[in-house]
């Protein structure tokens, strides 16, 4: 096989991997030297595939060497985004579908027998968060 049709576990081929991995190197060099990159930058260098946002993606989800990146999208507006990797990750992040994340914002008094409930029984009905704790 050539490695433009190996594949890893995934069922991606090999150049994916390589790229993505660079493009990881490459953005702990921006993050050092504190600036974040634009897709289009990423896109000039040519050296990370076609489509560098896949390969960012997918060290989102840990799709490369099972650790997942805290890669944040920051809107520039006009169609333009950048990219900035955090090392160590922010508090709460990366997080998965399931995960939702409280915002820092909130008071840190807050009572907690009137904040929103997620959990639901079986008849739909939403449980409380920490229903049965201190009775």
């Amino acid at each position: 096989m050539n490695s433009a049709t190996e594949r890893d576990h995934y069922g991606r081929r090999a150049e994916h991997t390589s790229a993505a991995l660079r493009l990881l190197e490459r953005l702990r060099q921006a993050a050092r030297d504190g600036v974040d990159l634009s897709t289009a930058e990423l896109q000039d260098e040519r050296i990370f595939g076609l489509r560098p946002v896949n390969r960012l993606v997918d060290l989102r989800r840990g799709k490369y060497n099972r650790t997942r990146y805290d890669i944040e999208r920051l809107d520039c507006g006009g169609g333009v985004h950048r990219w900035r990797l955090h090392e160590p990750a922010r508090p709460g992040f990366p997080k998965d579908k399931r995960q939702s994340v409280l915002p820092l914002s909130q008071p840190a008094d807050v009572d907690w027998q009137h904040r929103p409930r997620v959990a639901t029984g079986s008849h739909g009905r939403p449980l409380p968060l920490f229903e049965g704790v201190g009775r």
